[in-house]
């Protein structure tokens, strides 16, 4: 169950698009390549190159949880943007629920 909400620390990690890693992996490229330390209450967001398909990997004292997201045929997340050269950027709670839910249509059928 996804329990993720405001109170937690959202990052957007720019450059990782590998799909196929699961939770060490994912631990392991946030550690080596990005230079940060995966602590309780931090997500990190993560989207394929396709952009048809997000994850959040969340981190807690306890446990790790792995979420994603995928929309259907037809329909890709938004491109996110940045300004400078960071792999990893803070994003605010409202940037993360309009990311997460506001479907871009890769086309559109006229009939």
């Amino acid at each position: 169950m996804l329990t993720i909400n405001g109170l937690y620390k959202f990052y957007f990690i720019k450059n990782f698009h590998d799909m196929r890693c699961k939770y060490e992996r994912v631990r392991s490229v946030i550690r080596v390549q990005f230079n940060r330390e995966p602590q309780a209450g931090e997500v990190f967001i993560m989207m394929s190159k396709d952009r048809q398909l997000v994850r959040l990997y969340h981190y807690d004292t306890r446990s790790c949880s792995l979420h994603e997201k995928k929309f259907n045929k037809g329909y890709k997340f938004m491109e996110v943007a940045w300004e400078d050269g960071t792999p990893c950027y803070y994003i605010d709670w409202k940037d993360v629920v309009t990311l997460l839910e506001s479907p871009v249509i890769k086309r559109m059928k006229l009939r």
